[in-house]
């Protein structure tokens, strides 16, 4: 199970088709006001490891890009329907 933040950041990600960077994730929570500000690489990890994140090699070394994944997408989806049905 994933952590309420790491949720908040899974949809932040989901929201734009982009290469999410760490500084760009980190950035845009930031200016969202959304927990998850300077730990985004740890989130993502976590992420990784349920399998809601793909990390990808970008051509620089510390600056992977992450993308969500289809798991990743359907677990939003999923809480999504649960939200509007209760």
């Amino acid at each position: 199970m994933i952590t309420d933040i790491e949720l908040n950041v899974l949809k932040v990600m989901a929201s734009k088709q982009r290469d999410w960077n760490w500084m760009n994730l980190d950035r845009t929570l930031s200016t969202r006001g959304i927990p998850g500000f300077s730990n985004v690489v740890n989130i993502v990890m976590n992420l990784a490891k349920e399998g809601f994140v793909n990390i990808e090699d970008s051509g620089h070394p510390s600056m992977p890009f992450y993308r969500v994944t289809a798991k990743g997408h359907q677990l939003l989806e999923s809480i999504s329907e649960q939200r509007h049905n209760d």
